[in-house]
């Protein structure tokens, strides 16, 4: 087995994540005292550098997205990605960092998923995003043998949905390459793939719209939202897109191509990164925005000024305060008529006007005003047994608070405890450690520059800042009641992640 002498013991900083060379290959370093520890250097969600980050005890977190891995272990903790860290040996000899890496040691370990089909009983998983997939994942690794069914209108594996308003628009990406576990992926863990549209839960048994009948032992409901379309005229001419879904995302990034111009509706994050996406694809865009300042009820003023005027500086022309009359066309759109009687020409629209969870068409669920299904902090539905909810219809415990929360990384959460929580609840033994932590909320957006933003606050009294937004990298702290609740950051991505490791250990906010 090769061995590689990577460094001096005394140039490996004490306590922080720290890249060396071994060959050709990148191997993340961490020490302590005269212990030295090798793992992979990759982050397994997109193989970015995990000697960005922030280390706390065992506990390094990714600075980009904000995965946690034990570098005692190498295990994954939190998501997104999905692998543990590879550990590789480590010798010191007169003072020298020697570490042996096999040629054809992988990146990150896989658990074994091979299924031994000892036990008769089901796990149905409505969806297949982002919630789902984590749930049927762990399932697997936690040692279920039972069958795990995934349903789902789509007729594809898994893919990565924050993608679809960055990669695909900005740089017409393959929807295709997106795809987090393949169909042989699923295969390989016995997770049974079904298209089709759930019409009813009861207990015991999912419905589909075509009467077939899924029985189950337990449940998760996790089919995502579905995208506002106003009732407006003219709203379902040819050329009015919605953006939640690969074969969408395809369809708006072909009429793109052959497009000069674009309206978006809508000043939320998917309108904002869809914005900067299409003018990097060089066409006239125009963003109409009902609010004075889109996400200044997200992120403040401050900081939605500077992402407005970012906005701006990159040749979007944003209309506050407007809101739309009609879209007009013969056969397909041409136009946006405002309610001042404006006209904008355009040759396709996007609507980005949020989205409504899909519970509501799922008889024998309650769900709320806003449409999501109140669980515990389980993911259970109380009054339901064996039933839970995650994801973008799940409003559920946070340490900041109950909250509806529609991303990607918080349904990945929700996924995993959904899936322990139904291992508990089939009285199914798991690897686990004693201790579980606090699910952080964390999410991150791709506009002029990457915002990253950590925690959850629906207001705050007094926001602190750390740098200007206006004038370069800033981190900025939302502070109720004494506590902080939440932080945002474009350029502070190292002070993020130690604010997150802060927030771990206390259990939610921490003192301003």
């Amino acid at each position: 087995m090769p061995q590689y002498d990577v460094a001096a013991l005394s140039d490996i900083p004490e306590a922080t994540p720290h890249a060396a060379q071994a060959g050709e290959r990148t191997i993340l370093l961490i020490r302590r005292g005269g212990d030295v520890t090798a793992l992979t250097h990759e982050c397994p969600h997109l193989g970015l550098p995990l000697s960005k980050g922030a280390l706390d005890g065992d506990r390094v977190i990714c600075a980009f997205h904000h995965a946690c891995f034990d570098t005692a272990t190498g295990r994954q903790m939190q998501p997104p990605g999905h692998g543990d860290l590879q550990r590789f040996d480590v010798e010191i000899r007169d003072g020298r960092v020697l570490v042996d890496l096999p040629d054809d040691a992988p990146a990150h370990v896989v658990p074994d998923h091979t299924r031994q089909k000892i036990d008769t009983r089901r796990v149905v998983l409505i969806g297949a995003g982002a919630a789902a997939e984590a749930c049927a994942l762990r399932l697997r690794e936690a040692g279920f043998e039972g069958a795990v069914e995934m349903i789902s209108p789509e007729e594809r594996a898994p893919y990565d949905r924050t993608m679809l308003s960055k990669g695909v628009l900005a740089r017409g990406t393959d929807p295709a390459s997106l795809t987090t576990t393949d169909a042989d992926g699923l295969a390989a863990r016995d997770i049974t793939p079904i298209k089709g549209t759930v019409a009813a839960v009861e207990p015991g048994r999912v419905t589909l719209a075509d009467g077939t009948i899924r029985p189950y032992d337990a449940l998760l409901v996790a089919p995502g939202g579905a995208p506002n379309r106003p009732d407006l005229p003219g709203g379902d001419l040819p050329g009015v897109h919605l953006l939640r879904s690969a074969a969408s995302a395809a369809g708006l990034s072909a009429a793109a191509d052959a497009a000069k111009r674009a309206v978006l509706i809508g000043g939320g994050f998917i309108g904002m990164e869809a914005a900067l996406s299409l003018t990097k694809r060089g066409l006239d865009v125009t963003l109409i925005v009902q609010e004075d300042l889109p996400l200044s009820k997200v992120v403040g003023e401050r900081v939605a000024r500077a992402i407005l005027a970012e906005h701006k500086a990159a040749g979007v022309d944003i209309r506050t305060g407007a809101s739309v009359e009609a879209f007009t066309g013969e056969g397909h759109v041409a136009a946006v008529r405002l309610k001042d009687g404006t006209e904008i020409e355009t040759d396709l629209v996007l609507l980005a006007i949020g989205v409504t969870p899909v519970t509501g068409d799922i008889a024998g669920l309650a769900a709320g005003e806003d449409g999501g299904v109140a669980v515990g902090p389980d993911l259970g539905v109380p009054g339901l047994d064996s039933v839970f909810v995650a994801g973008d219809c799940a409003r559920a415990p946070t340490p900041f608070g109950p909250a509806r929360i529609e991303h990607w990384r918080v349904a990945r959460q929700h996924g995993i405890r959904a899936a322990d929580a139904m291992m508990d609840h089939l009285g199914i033994a798991r690897p686990e450690p004693a201790e579980v932590e606090p699910d952080i909320p964390f999410f991150w957006t791709a506009l002029a520059r990457q915002y990253r933003y950590l925690g959850h606050a629906e207001g705050w009294d007094d926001v602190l800042f750390d740098g200007d937004p206006a004038e370069g990298p800033f981190l900025a702290r939302y502070v109720k009641d004494g506590r902080v609740m939440a932080a945002v950051t474009a350029g502070k991505d190292h002070d993020l992640a130690r604010l997150h490791h802060q927030m771990i250990a206390a259990g939610g906010p921490v003192p301003a």
